[in-house]
């Protein structure tokens, strides 16, 4: 797809979506997909309060009262919901999106935007983290960012990856996991991060038998899942101009969502998943007790907003 056609193509899904109660039906049916249901007592009747900005569901047995985005990563935002919508959607494009883009597209503040990509890439991590691989899973180590280095030791921008997969009925992957691992010092090249911890945590304990192992060099070496790490390099890359370890597991996160599904439904998928997975806020996510990541962060935001205009 284009560029000019993916604008088109958000414009019409922005003409679409372009008021609060837009939101409203789509969300009522994906949140209670069989009809409301009391968070607290599970009574299928309630009373509409229209008097919010966003409608509150009181039940009719308990008079417990909730909201839309109770319970999602939307919760607490004062960011519109159809600004959200607009996000998810940019997030399951092919190209997908970054903080930048995403707050020149749907016209909020560097800092918002940044915090919304999170949050999403936070469903998508939450729904990737009860993934089983099964049938035939090959498992193999791989490298973040690789550089040419004349020892064992790890370049400072390197990082240590396991990737495993299910086998297609063809010998490709079909699902795939990739974790981050800890940078300890490596005895030589085929020495690798301890796979074991891995397979208990995402192979189906049916298929752990059926588990092939390997390294990134030598003879029996999956090309395949040795070169997933240089894919993902490149992903991170070309759309996020490269990421450090903090978050990087969430953005290996966010390539394993992709991968793992059909893009033909990914928008209804992911808002989906987003409605059904909690919220973070920007101190769990930013993890600082004293604000000084949070300071930095703004003084970042002001900079770019001042490039933005």
């Amino acid at each position: 797809m284009s560029l000019k056609e993916a604008a088109e193509k958000f414009q019409k899904f922005c003409s679409v979506f372009k008021e609060e109660a837009d939101c409203f039906p789509v969300l009522f049916e994906l949140k209670w997909p069989d009809g409301f249901r009391c968070p607290r007592c599970n009574h299928p009747l309630f009373y509409l309060i229209s008097t919010r900005r966003i409608p509150l569901y009181e039940c009719r047995s308990c008079h417990t009262q909730t909201s839309l985005i109770a319970g999602t990563i939307m919760e607490g935002s004062r960011t519109p919901l159809h600004r959200w919508f607009q996000a998810v959607f940019l997030h399951a494009q092919p190209r997908c999106v970054n903080a930048r883009q995403l707050s020149e597209a749907i016209h909020v503040t560097y800092k918002t935007a940044w915090l919304i990509c999170h949050k999403i890439r936070r469903a998508m991590a939450a729904r990737e983290s009860n993934r089983l691989l099964s049938g035939i899973v090959r498992v193999s180590d791989s490298v973040y960012c690789k550089r040419m280095v004349p020892s064992f030791d790890w370049h400072q921008q390197e990082q240590p990856l396991l990737i495993g997969a299910s086998d297609a009925s063809d010998g490709t992957p079909n699902t795939i996991v990739i974790k981050l691992q800890s940078k300890a010092r490596l005895k030589d090249k085929y020495d690798c991060p301890d796979t074991a911890p891995f397979i208990r945590a995402h192979v189906h304990p049916d298929d752990v038998k059926n588990v092939i192992v390997t390294r990134k060099y030598g003879r029996d070496m999956n090309k395949k899942l040795v070169w997933m790490g240089y894919d993902v390099t490149w992903w991170i890359g070309r759309t996020f101009l490269g990421i450090g370890p903090k978050h990087l597991q969430a953005y290996l996160d966010q390539f394993c969502y992709y991968y793992n599904r059909g893009r033909s439904t990914l928008y209804v998928q992911l808002l989906a998943d987003c409605i059904h997975s909690s919220r973070i806020t920007y101190p769990e996510l930013t993890k600082t007790a004293d604000g000084s990541r949070s300071n930095r962060l703004t003084r970042a935001a002001r900079q770019q907003s001042l490039k933005l205009g």
